[in-house]
């Protein structure tokens, strides 16, 4: 398969685009290729990919500059090739991992996020209406809302539904969660109000 520019062919575009690098473009490529995969493995487009990138064309801009022989539109597209392989090829084993187990159990994928467990500034405290009854305001099923020591609440029910106008107790709450039960008919709020 020849080339149009210049009649060469794709193998020899690479083993000149590659052949006569160079230590300053081919450190920098190394680098930037690195980088770009250490992104894949820590996504968040941060400084990795960025610096990843940039140093990717800056490597591959100074190789072009230096260039005497071959087509440098050609060789570009060739290392950008190469580079995208490298990259494409660690994303597949990256997949290929964590389909089978092994990356999840490594430091290079965080098993925590970025928000806090439990409560922060931002989140309101509803653990004080652990045990406090209410109604069921709209059917819950299993999430809804529930009128709740005169206020009105979006809950999740603990069964699968609730009928509107049940009597409902809150069993637990996971962060701004409020879990609820059906009272049984035996103990309603109307019984525990004459108590």
């Amino acid at each position: 398969m020849l080339l149009a520019s210049n009649g060469l062919s794709f193998w020899q575009e690479l083993e000149i685009a590659f052949g006569d690098i160079g230590i300053i473009p081919a450190v920098l490529l190394i680098i930037g290729t690195i980088f770009i995969i250490v992104e894949i493995f820590q996504p968040g487009f941060g400084f990795f990919g960025i610096s990843g990138i940039v140093l990717v064309i800056l490597g591959i801009a100074i190789r072009l500059y230096k260039s005497e022989r071959g087509s440098p539109i050609i060789q570009f597209f060739v290392m950008l090739l190469c580079v995208t392989l490298v990259v494409g090829i660690a994303l597949i084993i990256m997949v290929h991992s964590m389909k089978k187990g092994r990356l999840s159990r490594t430091s290079l994928v965080q098993s925590t996020t970025a928000v806090p467990s439990g409560i922060t500034k931002g989140t309101e405290d509803f653990t004080q209406l652990v045990g406090k009854c209410g109604v069921a305001s709209t059917v819950l099923r299993p999430s809804g809302n529930a009128l709740i020591c005169g206020k009105l609440y979006s809950v999740v029910a603990q069964s699968n539904l609730i009928e509107s106008g049940r009597d409902i107790e809150v069993v637990s709450v996971e962060g701004v969660k409020i879990i609820v039960r059906e009272m049984d008919d035996g103990f309603s709020i109307n019984k525990q109000k004459s108590l």
